[in-house]
């Protein structure tokens, strides 16, 4: 699935506007699922490892490859793998 175009209303120092969905938790809520597990296998690639069926919206990347806090802050991801699942970049999801 294609997630360039969907629209956002966003809140900033200009106020409101609409831009593109720019994370998996700007998409509309019937989207987000399929997001994250597109998300999972984009970021397994990124790390060469076994994809996870899904990232989980509310707690970080690195739980769903199963690590440790103190494992995802030593990685060389660690930006990505610290990342609450809502925050993940729609870039990830190919």
């Amino acid at each position: 699935m294609r997630y360039n175009g969907i629209p956002y209303e966003a809140f900033g120092p200009q106020g409101e506007h609409i831009r593109d969905a720019r994370e998996i938790g700007e998409l509309p809520n019937e989207m987000r699922a399929q997001a994250s597990e597109a998300a999972a296998q984009g970021i397994a690639r990124l790390l060469s490892v076994e994809p996870p069926a899904r990232i989980l919206a509310g707690v970080p990347v690195y739980v769903a490859f199963g690590m440790r806090p103190a494992d995802a802050k030593r990685h060389a991801h660690a930006a990505l793998l610290l990342t609450l699942g809502t925050h993940v970049s729609l870039t990830y999801c190919h």
